[in-house]
């Protein structure tokens, strides 16, 4: 069997970094190494962690600093650094089943194929969290992702790593490169990512700049046609009002963003037994749309 190496890149993860290292500790396949990339945190996440591979003799983890970096600088830097033959990506904060990686190399052995990616349940835990849930990835919904994949370092090599001119728009850019090139994805179905708290912000404002950044240089992400899509729709808004029909515009968009996208997205109607969801619901995703259409038209002159 071929060895793992586990890379995680963190930024100022003190509050969530314990229970990362308890799932890792917990696993059943133990890894050959596990590299954190410090992206330049300001806290003492890397201390926590020091201190924890101290105490318990973890001679195969080890922290890397590297400075202010983006999220995929932090995780090429990281495969660059490792020795096996295979890399398994995870984000702090997220709970990590104890089968994660003997479940996805029995997978990648029984398929030979060149990734294994899992799914992620995302619930919510606050009204606004919902919301946000909702409007983007799905309330209750079982999305498949990027983080928690297991993928051999050839076909990185071969990729040609991630894109490092993006906040969030890498694990898009990357899956599509694996379509275009006819690598072999697998999906881990028996194993179920989650987070321990917070899924995607506990606030509007902290949603706001979340939404705000991850859409910074979006354009450079191959196969992310979300920036297109916004700046036609507001085209669209812009000649409905030229033609004095904005106000149909405007009900149509909350009836669609309010409500007809998170439905779809999440796949239920159940989260309407939560009343003050309906108010939110419009909120938030007017609050999407516009911190994407910032991001987007902010970092516009970057697209080469």
């Amino acid at each position: 069997m071929m060895t793992v190496s586990v890379v995680i890149p963190f930024y100022n993860e003190s509050e969530s970094i314990k229970e990362t290292l308890s799932c890792l500790d917990n696993q059943e396949y133990s890894p050959h190494e596990v590299i954190f990339v410090d992206s330049g945190s300001t806290d003492n996440t890397s201390e926590i962690i020091n201190n924890h591979i101290d105490k318990l003799n973890k001679n195969n983890y080890r922290v890397i600093y590297c400075g202010e970096m983006s999220p995929s600088s932090s995780l090429n830097r990281g495969i660059k650094e490792s020795s096996s033959e295979l890399i398994a990506y995870i984000d702090c904060g997220l709970n990590i089943p104890s089968n994660w990686l003997i479940e996805s190399l029995g997978i990648m052995e029984t398929h030979n194929c060149g990734i294994v990616s899992l799914r992620i349940k995302t619930n919510g835990t606050s009204l606004i969290d919902k919301s946000f849930i909702a409007q983007t990835y799905g309330l209750a919904s079982h999305t498949t992702c990027l983080p928690g994949s297991l993928i051999k370092k050839s076909v990185i090599e071969q990729i040609g790593g991630l894109i490092t001119k993006t906040r969030a728009s890498y694990d898009v850019d990357f899956i599509n490169k694996i379509k275009k090139n006819n690598i072999k994805r697998v999906i881990n179905t028996k194993t179920i990512i989650n987070y321990f708290g917070v899924n995607y912000a506990d606030n509007l404002i902290s949603g706001s700049k979340k939404v705000y950044s991850y859409s910074l240089n979006a354009w450079n992400a191959e196969g992310d046609y979300k920036p297109y899509i916004y700046l036609l729709s507001l085209s669209v808004l812009f000649i409905s009002y030229i033609y004095d029909l904005h106000y149909h515009a405007i009900i149509a968009y909350f009836a669609l963003r309010g409500y007809i996208t998170p439905i779809i997205k999440s796949k239920i109607i159940s989260f309407f037994s939560e009343p003050s969801l309906l108010f939110t619901m419009p909120i938030t995703g007017l609050i999407i749309d516009v911190s994407r259409l910032t991001g987007y038209i902010k970092s516009y002159k970057f697209h080469d």
